[in-house]
């Protein structure tokens, strides 16, 4: 079982990063977390890793955190969650902001693309006992990834008040966030705003 993996990064594509180790140039699907903030092109990286063999063939996934991977593996044990879909929530949500969704069973704020309404209800349903078991304790980090599923709650409330539905505007804010710098500071005002100028846009 491949737990880690180290080389330098070759190359930074939108959901995911080639990394040399030992002069093979491996395709790695990455988290947010590594994607944005350390994965940089010439510099060495190491990361947790995780190697998923199917039917489509062989595919590497990394992390920056045992934590990540930990919930990368229970998102998999969900029917219908393959690799390429559990991956790509964890590429446009923090750990800490899909715990608190599943635990406030806000199915409406896993709504990424390729994530659809029913089967981020399944998610929902089926980790949120056991989620709250494996994870209990959250670090302060929990905080504010609850604060800000909160605020995501308020700002779709506002929208699907104008007339989007909940699904669409869900999807603007991850969008929104997705976007902009990572160390953006979200008022309930500033989010409304630019999740509403990328749906008037569509």
């Amino acid at each position: 079982m491949i737990n880690s993996l180290r080389g330098k990064v070759l190359s930074v594509d939108t959901d995911s990063i080639t990394l040399d180790v030992s002069g093979f140039g491996l395709e790695v699907f990455v988290t947010k977390s590594l994607l944005t903030g350390s994965a940089v092109v010439g510099e060495d990286l190491t990361c947790f890793a995780y190697l998923q063999i199917s039917d489509a063939g062989l595919s590497l996934f990394g992390f920056s955190n045992e934590r990540e991977r930990a919930l990368f593996m229970e998102l998999l044990q969900v029917k219908t969650m393959g690799g390429k879909l559990s991956i790509t929530l964890l590429r446009h949500l923090d750990t800490e902001e899909i715990l608190a969704a599943i635990g406030a069973g806000n199915a409406a704020m896993l709504g990424v693309p390729g994530l659809g309404p029913k089967r981020a209800e399944r998610i929902c349903f089926e980790l949120k006992d056991k989620l709250a078991k494996k994870f209990a304790g959250l670090p302060e980090s929990g905080v504010a990834g609850a604060r800000s599923v909160n605020l995501d709650v308020t700002v779709v409330d506002a929208l699907t008040g104008l007339g989007f539905s909940q699904s669409e505007s869900a999807r603007a804010i991850t969008m929104t966030k997705a976007n902009a710098a990572p160390d953006t500071e979200w008022t309930e005002e500033s989010l409304l705003m630019a999740a509403l100028g990328l749906l008037q846009k569509r």
